[in-house]
């Protein structure tokens, strides 16, 4: 049967942000139309893409596959990946009376025409001193992490931007487009420019315009995904929800309640994901986390090592103040103002 409706970047592309994500359905066509976009532009503006993994290994697969599903769309060109770059050739045809050797000759030596290359972002540091003024866009496919044994990069969302910077250089005009799954709303991106996917509509508008985050809810596509063989298969599993009906799976209310007021402010934990305060309601031993800190002078705590100084205490993930956290967690006692709140707490309890 197939899938018919594919994923519009119409309207997304007409908001010029600079950083997009797009989070649909697998299959949705998020990849396939920013490549189809990128691969245009590349032959018809000489303008050039960066396709963007988070690993060598991952990169393998993206780069091999790219052009696979697309060139049928451009009948007069040929494709290939050389080395770390999309090239593409005019298709030449045979001349009336042409020998072999002469036509095959003529098409090795046609003239290849780079449009994109493929970088891994773990290792974008070696682009630094090199110079990229036709790049206009970034794809950084599967930005966010499966379930599975990768890791997002330290500090990763700083390493994006220095790479943006390299490609950028002060133009203004390259754009970014993160694609993923409906994963998890515990990602690096999502805290950083409070992204939360349930705030207002599919279309999410952040730092005055320069982020957009579109949520599309493809009432088709998701209806001809789920009447395939497959999709009848996976529907109403947790796989099927992220794949195909576009829900985060950490992104529900358990453990969310506001801070009653006669709470009292115990201290302010710095985290990799940013500053939460903690406070005490001790008529019921309950402990409220919420990302709004209290006014005037704060207890500060840290995680992290090398954010010492002398207006901090280091904690460990043994500290009796961890541990006090951490049993009222197991017991239920611990309440957050938002998703991604919690699921920070939740990878700390869980050291």
């Amino acid at each position: 049967m197939g899938i018919k409706s594919y994923y519009s970047y119409a309207l997304i592309m007409s908001l010029n942000a600079t950083m997009n994500f797009i989070c649909g359905g697998r299959g949705l066509g998020k990849s396939y139309g920013i490549k189809v976009k990128a691969v245009k532009d590349g032959i018809h503006r000489g303008e050039q893409f960066m396709y963007l993994r988070r690993y060598k290994e991952e990169l393998v697969a993206g780069r091999n596959t790219f052009f696979a599903d697309i060139a049928h769309l451009f009948p007069r060109y040929d494709f290939r990946v050389n080395s770390n770059e999309a090239q593409y050739a005019k298709m030449l045809t045979r001349r009336n009376g042409e020998s072999e050797k002469d036509y095959d000759k003529r098409v090795d030596d046609r003239e290849w025409v780079t449009i994109g290359m493929f970088t891994a972002l773990s290792t974008s540091q070696r682009l630094k001193s090199g110079s990229y003024p036709r790049v206009t866009k970034i794809i950084f496919d599967e930005f966010i992490i499966e379930k599975g044994a990768l890791q997002y990069l330290p500090d990763e969302v700083t390493v994006f931007i220095n790479l943006y910077s390299t490609i950028d250089r002060w133009r203004d005009n390259v754009r970014c487009y993160f694609l993923a799954n409906a994963v998890t709303i515990q990602n690096p991106y999502f805290i950083k420019w409070n992204i939360r996917p349930d705030e207002g509509g599919d279309m999410i508008i952040k730092a005055d315009g320069y982020v957009a985050a579109h949520f599309p809810d493809s009432e088709n596509f998701r209806s001809e995904a789920f009447s395939t063989a497959f999709g009848k298969f996976i529907a109403g599993t947790e796989y099927g929800d992220y794949a195909v009906g576009n829900k985060f799976s950490d992104n529900h209310d358990n453990l969310i309640r506001s801070k009653d007021s006669e709470s009292r402010y115990i201290f302010t934990l710095e985290t990799k994901n940013g500053l939460f305060s903690v406070w005490n309601y001790t008529g019921e031993a309950v402990y409220f986390v919420q990302q709004k800190r209290p006014k005037g002078h704060e207890i500060m705590r840290t995680l992290l090592p090398e954010k010492m100084d002398n207006t901090k205490q280091l904690l460990t993930f043994t500290d009796s103040t961890l541990r006090i956290l951490r049993t009222a967690f197991k017991q239920g006692r611990v309440w957050f103002d938002e998703p991604t709140t919690r699921n920070t707490f939740i990878d700390i309890f869980a050291r």
